[in-house]
């Protein structure tokens, strides 16, 4: 049974252990579409704009994007490659990693797996979820991502939001429920009542997220907040290509290999009324 147990929690995806710690909100679904080229050639520019420069993408090609999203490849050099690259090179960043390390305190990761490790719903609601905290280095912070090392280097386009007055009475709640909770002095009762308090904050901040309340915009963006979230769906779309490319080419050919066997079966059917003819 043990040996059972562990083939099965091996055999899950990395997905569903990466996110950890429970619930994260916004929780809303990406709904991406990879047969939607034109949303996965967005969010190749999207990502070259403002991704690229810190992340790098060392198992992608400039030449498989090309080949995948059908770019011509002079559109490709023109567009997405950065500095003397050549079309077969892999997406390299534009910053040194010496300089990331004295600025950041750490090199930024490459990303070419991050929606196959995290999952495309936690990419596409982090890239949503960044607010305004003064106590943080960069002036910014993630309810996705709590104490984020980053800035928000898509303000430009989606403007700058603060968490509600609403987030922030169900945040203060869930601290209080908290605090009684691990309280080693505090009796059964009053933990008994703190874990319901808890519960019940939890379920307000999940209608919060699903009726879109969590923040407030303070300082306008290039984009309206329904154009940002879709082309952050086209670039969480391009990061999950990224992260599986072959996606794109096994989903055509299913197509063909669900054909060829229901014509097999046909074939296969007439087989055994033959060889079963004489019998019955």
């Amino acid at each position: 049974m043990k040996k059972l147990i562990t083939a099965i929690l091996f055999l899950l995806p990395v997905s569903a252990f990466a996110a950890g710690g429970g619930t994260t909100y916004p929780n809303d679904p990406a709904n991406i579409d990879l047969s939607d080229k034109t949303s996965l050639q967005n969010g190749a520019k999207l990502y070259v704009n403002y991704c690229l420069g810190c992340h790098s993408m060392e198992y992608v090609r400039y030449s498989r994007i090309a080949q995948d999203l059908e770019i011509p490849e002079e559109q490709v050099m023109n567009n997405l490659v950065l500095g003397d690259q050549k079309f077969g090179d892999t997406m390299d960043k534009s910053m040194d990693s010496d300089l990331a390390k004295k600025w950041f305190g750490v090199d930024p990761l490459d990303l070419s797996l991050a929606a196959r490790v995290r999952g495309e719903d936690w990419v596409y609601n982090y890239l949503r979820s960044f607010y305004v905290d003064p106590s943080r280095p960069f002036g910014v912070n993630n309810t996705v991502f709590p104490e984020v090392g980053m800035p928000h280097i898509l303000a430009d386009l989606q403007g700058l939001q603060a968490k509600s007055d609403e987030l922030l009475s169900v945040e203060e709640q869930i601290a209080e429920a908290k605090a009684v909770l691990n309280d080693s002095e505090a009796s059964e009762e009053a933990k008994a009542a703190a874990e319901e308090k808890q519960h019940e904050a939890e379920a307000a901040m999940a209608k919060l997220a699903a009726e879109g309340k969590m923040f407030v915009q303070i300082k306008e963006g290039q984009m309206t907040p329904e154009e940002y979230d879709e082309n952050i769906r086209d670039l969480t779309a391009f990061m999950a290509y990224t992260a599986n490319p072959v996606k794109l080419e096994s989903k055509r050919m299913g197509v063909w290999v669900l054909l060829f066997l229901f014509v097999l079966l046909i074939f296969a059917y007439f087989l055994k009324k033959e060889f079963w003819k004489d019998i019955h």
